[in-house]
């Protein structure tokens, strides 16, 4: 919602409250009991990745909310699960989806990359060859759609820029 320091002040306060040192962190009565927390730790964990992923259109996207310029974070999917890298420097950014157990297959990617950022000129390729893709630009979000299914098969690592 674009609340990223509540979200943090949030996340900050439920940390502080069941730390391990002073009770039992696995065990919120007024969250249900038994790894309530750790389950919604995961979703504010999603949130300030901006991850989305539709595994059956074969659809998956990041917009990190921290630290857009140099982020990495872990990812899973049904079929496995890996590593996101974004980079931004001046008017180029760089997209890298690594899988490292397991596999996923992709028909298309989204990203906010700023307005200096051309989408005209994405460029994609899968442990170094070239794969022929299209991008769109709707405002901040560029939509990089692949002209055929790309398999990644761990180890993989799809790379994605727009220089």
């Amino acid at each position: 919602e674009g609340m990223v320091e509540r979200g943090l002040a949030v996340a900050r306060a439920i940390h502080d409250r069941y730390g391990p040192a002073k009770r039992n962190p696995y065990n919120e009565i007024e969250c249900s009991d038994h790894y309530a927390r750790a389950m919604a730790s995961y979703g504010g964990f999603l949130a300030a990745c901006g991850y989305e992923h539709h595994g059956p259109k074969g659809y998956l996207a990041f917009a990190p909310r921290l630290t857009p310029e140099k982020f990495s974070a872990a990812f899973t999917a049904a079929g496995g699960w890996g590593l996101f890298r974004q980079e931004r420097t001046g008017a180029a950014q760089r997209e890298a989806i690594e899988v490292r157990w397991g596999s996923l297959t992709l028909r298309s990617f989204a990203f906010e990359a700023p307005e200096s950022v051309p989408a005209e000129r994405v460029r994609a390729a899968l442990d170094g060859r070239p794969i022929e893709c299209r991008a769109t630009r709707d405002g901040a979000r560029v939509l990089v759609t692949f002209a055929q299914p790309v398999a990644l098969r761990a180890p993989a690592t799809l790379a994605i820029s727009a220089e």
